[in-house]
């Protein structure tokens, strides 16, 4: 009985120094409706800034989205947060009646604030690590 009593009292006392963990904060603007939300931007810039969410709005968020592509019948760029991944992909559209395709890209994430801008390619980066580390081998 002791065994377990001491068991709960651990499990209790773990539970009451819990430190609630803050959900993903994303970068959510419209370039529709925001002139400054453009496809890439400088991260030195203070602008920016104002566009940063705690995604408190969005049920479980754990993802940052930046879509790229043709909204509305206008060119633009879209970031928001997302209780799930939207893949990542890039396609070129043609949309009816246009002489010229459009490039679409989707780009998912899960750190905070990693919808800023361009994302750099996992694999080309993977390449990198593993060539840093051949000389220690």
């Amino acid at each position: 009985m002791l065994r377990t009593g001491s068991l709960w009292l651990g499990v209790s006392l773990l539970l009451l120094h819990a430190v609630p963990v803050p959900g993903i904060h994303c970068f959510e603007c419209d370039s529709s409706s925001n002139f400054s939300c453009t496809e890439s931007w400088d991260p030195t810039t203070m602008v920016i800034s104002r566009y940063l969410s705690d995604c408190s709005h969005v049920f479980q968020a754990t993802h940052c989205i930046k879509m790229t592509g043709v909204f509305n019948g206008k060119l633009g760029t879209r970031r928001f947060c997302s209780s799930k991944t939207w893949g990542n992909y890039c396609e070129y559209i043609r949309r009816p009646g246009d002489i010229q395709e459009y490039r679409s890209c989707v780009i998912s994430c899960s750190t905070h604030g990693c919808n800023q801008g361009t994302i750099t390619p996992a694999l080309p980066m993977m390449a990198l690590v593993i060539l840093s580390l051949l000389p220690l081998l």
